[in-house]
């Protein structure tokens, strides 16, 4: 479990490490096109596509983030306060649901690859829009491990409890 722990927590740096990248090339995009429009009363259309792509990215892999550091907006304020035996069954029933999330975006990707890997953007003719829609992938098979790795990690924690009790 530990080294189950490690790779997550390296996907996790890996993660943080691309979105700060992903904005830092959406903000410098942005300057770039407010200074040509300003001097030189000229726009690209690839800039704006190029953040897209960039936010895309930014926003997917953002959900690694958020779902490792429990931050994502949950319905615990539903079950706070119910007794504790409550609060785990819906514990393990927000887990499934967020499992099934991670492996849909997973399947869609697959199922949706055929048409994205034929499709292009208009002014980044080499990139096919597979890779926009790649990140949704990622984020999918991180939550969907991340999720097992939680579901295990507790049961394996309240079995010790429950054995140590009786």
């Amino acid at each position: 479990m530990k080294a189950y722990r490690k790779i997550i927590d390296l996907i996790v740096k890996l993660a943080s490490l691309i979105v700060m990248l992903c904005v830092s090339g959406i903000i410098l995009i942005m300057m770039y096109e407010l200074v040509l429009r300003n001097i030189a009363n000229k726009s690209f259309r690839a800039t704006t596509e190029l953040c897209g792509f960039l936010f895309m990215w930014m926003a997917f892999i953002g959900l690694i983030v958020l779902y490792d550091q429990d931050r994502m907006i949950s319905l615990d304020m539903i079950y706070t306060r119910v007794n504790k035996k409550i609060q785990t069954v819906f514990w393990y029933v927000a887990k499934i649901f967020s499992f099934m999330l991670g492996v849909t975006m997973v399947l869609s990707y697959i199922n949706m690859y055929p048409i994205l890997s034929t499709s292009y953007f208009s002014t980044m003719q080499f990139l096919s829009k597979a890779w926009h829609f790649l990140p949704m992938a990622i984020a999918g098979g991180f939550i969907a491990l991340d999720t097992i790795y939680q579901l295990i990690d507790r049961t394996s924690n309240l079995l010790v409890k429950g054995g140590a009790e009786q």
